[in-house]
């Protein structure tokens, strides 16, 4: 369970090394600006709307980011 920033940005960056991925590869494959990747992991507002597409990408299980989410006020919409 993810339910903080840290824990969050720790989950992230496991991810990206066990996929390999850089945060340019990252938001090359989002289809995003690469500082957004940084942006999101760190809860700057501007990467915010990044987070939801964040987890899919890495093959998050949104379940797991629940509490997360909802502390932070992120809508899941599916």
């Amino acid at each position: 369970m993810v339910r903080t920033y840290k824990e969050f940005e720790k989950w992230v960056k496991i991810q990206m090394i066990q996929q390999e991925l850089t945060q340019r590869t990252l938001a090359k494959e989002m289809n995003i600006a690469y500082p957004r990747i940084s942006e999101a992991i760190h809860g700057k507002p501007t990467g915010k709307m990044h987070i939801l597409p964040l987890i899919k990408t890495l093959g998050g299980k949104i379940d797991d980011f629940t509490e997360f989410l909802e502390q932070e006020e992120i809508h899941i919409d599916e």
